[in-house]
């Protein structure tokens, strides 16, 4: 038969582990609403970054398209260092400006008091513009809202005679212009020209030009175009 105190004793350990599971059954369920709760907001972080990359990818192949459009051809498009799109032309160099002009040259030999003089006059149309090739590129940023334009600096395509002037053709006493004097005045004429064209302003209209033709989507796509561009080779 018990005493008292060893009956007092039993029920004071029942109230102590009673209330012991009670407070571990609490932790329990506050540790695990807690984890759940961690695991759903990364769950719902992690949804959330996915959809902010997936809508960037969609802005980025509209636009993309978009801008390929307004250039008249299909360069390369990239986000950093992943391709978008690959190149899809057949064309190895865009025209973005043009020039007509008139170049002067003379050709003169004086010998023993006698003087030979051709003097001829061309007229010309410049082109610049661009190399299509793996130079040439859209980068576009993550998020689909920021393009630039990477290329070779802007190159003299064309520059070709439409009409040649004689404005003087006089032989000397007795040293005559021959037919080679007078071909090479005209490699001369056309090698100055070209040089002429190179060093105008046409190489700057090239680049402004191309910027141009996506004037229109900075405004009707909200897009932030700049231009990069590397020497020649």
């Amino acid at each position: 038969m018990s005493t008292p105190s060893a009956r007092n004793t039993l029920a004071k350990g029942i109230s102590v582990a009673l209330v012991l599971t009670v407070a571990l059954t609490g932790a329990y369920f506050l540790y695990e609403k807690s984890f759940k709760g961690v695991q759903e907001t990364a769950g719902a972080t992690k949804d959330g970054a996915i959809d902010a990359v997936e809508r960037g990818i969609e802005i980025v192949k509209r636009n993309a398209k978009a801008v390929r459009r307004a250039l008249g051809f299909e360069p390369r498009v990239t986000v950093g260092t992943n391709t978008v799109f690959g190149p899809s032309t057949e064309l190895t160099e865009i025209v973005t400006a043009s020039k007509t002009f008139e170049h002067t040259y003379i050709y003169e030999v004086a010998w023993a008091g006698s003087t030979k003089r051709l003097e001829l006059k061309g007229d010309f149309t410049a082109k610049a513009g661009f190399a299509v090739d793996e130079s040439f590129s859209i980068d576009f940023s993550p998020d689909g809202k920021a393009v630039t334009l990477r290329h070779q600096q802007p190159k003299l395509i064309s520059c070709e005679m439409s009409k040649i002037h004689v404005l003087k053709d006089e032989n000397g006493w007795w040293n005559k212009i021959d037919p080679s004097e007078r071909e090479t005045a005209q490699n001369i004429l056309l090698e100055q020209a070209r040089a002429k064209a190179s060093g105008s302003d046409i190489m700057t209209a090239a680049t402004r030009n191309l910027l141009q033709r996506l004037a229109p989507l900075q405004t009707q796509q909200s897009l932030t175009v700049s231009d990069e561009s590397r020497p020649l080779p």
